[in-house]
């Protein structure tokens, strides 16, 4: 219990900080994130400042906001990927529109989102020779590299797709009238 008196005071003193830096900090993220992200980034920049109490320099505001910078960074990233997997999806989903007419939508939504899943260099491979028709040897040729290497990353595209491919749910035959 000789413990309570420093956690109240520690409450406070984050209480004190957090009425005094929260609209400067929640003033910066809003600058390079947007208002409605700008909260996340805010909340999370004193989470972290609540978990490293005894860092915080004092001022605490250029601590708070070499935080709110880094929080700021890993958001943009976050956002970054999330658009650049929505475009791989939005190509393949172009690219496989005009496939076979009788695969079930959502039989498709899965293995362009299975595609967009795997690293650039196993989905080329694995496209180059299921999608393109060529041999590993061709397609060795086409990526600069041996055979050997396009056979491996075919492996491991193959593998991953396996691995993230529940069972079978789908109705994949032809349908009369199709």
């Amino acid at each position: 219990m000789s413990d309570f008196p420093g956690v109240q005071h520690r409450e406070l003193a984050f209480e004190r900080v957090w009425r005094n830096e929260m609209p400067r900090i929640f003033n910066y993220a809003a600058r390079h994130v947007g208002a409605s992200d700008a909260h996340d980034v805010a909340a999370e920049t004193f989470t972290i400042a609540w978990r490293r109490w005894d860092d915080i320099t004092d001022p605490p505001f250029a601590w708070l906001l070499g935080v709110a910078r880094h929080v700021v960074s890993n958001h943009v990233r976050t956002l970054q990927r999330g658009r650049r997997l929505d475009d791989r999806v939005r190509l393949l989903s172009a690219v496989t529109g005009h496939s076979v007419a009788y695969v079930d939508f959502f039989a498709r939504q899965e293995a362009i989102r299975q595609l967009a899943a795997l690293g650039e260099k196993e989905r080329e491979a694995l496209l180059l020779t299921a999608w393109d028709g060529l041999s590993s040897d061709e397609a060795a040729t086409v990526l600069g590299i041996s055979p050997a290497a396009v056979r491996k990353r075919i492996s491991r595209a193959r593998a991953a797709i396996d691995v993230a491919d529940p069972a079978p749910t789908a109705d994949t035959t032809p349908r009369e009238g199709s």
